[in-house]
């Protein structure tokens, strides 16, 4: 396993535990009925920066584990790899931004669009970790 697989991994592993709490929780809160009341920018924000801190913590620990191994130059292969990573991610990004902005024009509330775009951020971002992490496996 090359070291920016093994670095896309960590990313992927440490950092969906939070949010995937996170939005399992805003989706049991909805379908217990209990709608935005209980829903507040706050717990967003703090879920955001706990995934970042163990993403940061997971990261860090790959990097001081596979010491002198890490090039982080990709070559050609790596980078026809994260092009399709970003195209698939950016075409998921837009699908959710025109959910959000269809949303919004027909009610929602300015919690539930935030909460909405910020799933769409995350949602995009793991695609494209899950898409290089199969290129990088493929090899192509």
């Amino acid at each position: 396993m090359s070291f920016r697989e093994k670095i896309l991994w960590a990313i992927l592993l440490g950092g969906i535990a939070p949010y995937l709490w996170y939005f399992g929780w805003v989706g049991l809160v909805f379908a217990s009925g209990a709608g935005e009341a209980a829903l507040s920018v706050g717990g967003l924000i703090s879920a955001i920066i706990i995934g970042l801190v163990v993403m940061i913590i997971a990261v860090s620990f790959i990097a001081i584990v596979n010491r002198g191994e890490g090039d982080m130059n990709p070559d050609e292969r790596e980078r026809r790899i994260e092009g399709r990573g970003f195209n698939i991610s950016y075409h998921m990004l837009c699908t959710g931004v025109v959910l959000v902005i269809g949303g919004a024009w027909f009610g929602w509330t300015s919690i539930v669009v935030v909460h909405v775009l910020a799933f769409a951020f995350i949602l995009a971002e793991m695609t494209r970790i899950i898409v290089e992490i199969h290129g990088l496996r493929r090899g192509y």
